[in-house]
């Protein structure tokens, strides 16, 4: 008897865990996908990111955390720049490194060998030293 509801229970859960494919989605293929890339990629991103950073002018103590986003358009501009978090001297500074670095153009996001907007995410902490 335990085994026969055991056996029932194993059936039931592999028969509602498989996802139906709707006719739509069979018909749409997607042949290849390429995210957008800084020019030199994303090591280059975060070097110039930290070259222009300026500690100094964020008031905090501790762990600061922000994340930055933006969108890379299928031109390869950045536009929508917002930082969040806590530290709103960090969010500024954030926006300005963006702001000043959206100079360069993106290799835009691709889908199907066509350029399309995408939106980029920049998480950032910061640990301050205190002082001793």
């Amino acid at each position: 008897m335990k085994l026969l509801i055991l056996l029932l229970l194993i059936i039931s859960v592999k028969t509602f865990s498989q996802e139906s494919i709707s006719s739509n989605q069979e018909n749409m293929k997607v042949d290849n996908i390429y995210d957008s890339v800084y020019p030199g990629g994303e090591y280059n991103f975060r070097q110039k990111f930290y070259e222009i950073f300026d500690r100094g002018k964020i008031n905090g103590n501790g762990i600061t955390q922000s994340e930055a986003t933006f969108i890379v358009t299928s031109e390869g501009t950045i536009t929508n720049i917002k930082a969040t978090g806590i530290n709103e001297s960090m969010n500024k500074e954030i926006e300005r490194v963006i702001t000043e670095m959206s100079r360069l153009k993106w290799i835009p996001k691709k889908l199907n060998d066509k350029a399309i907007n995408s939106k980029y995410r920049f998480p950032i902490t910061i640990t301050f030293a205190e002082d001793q």
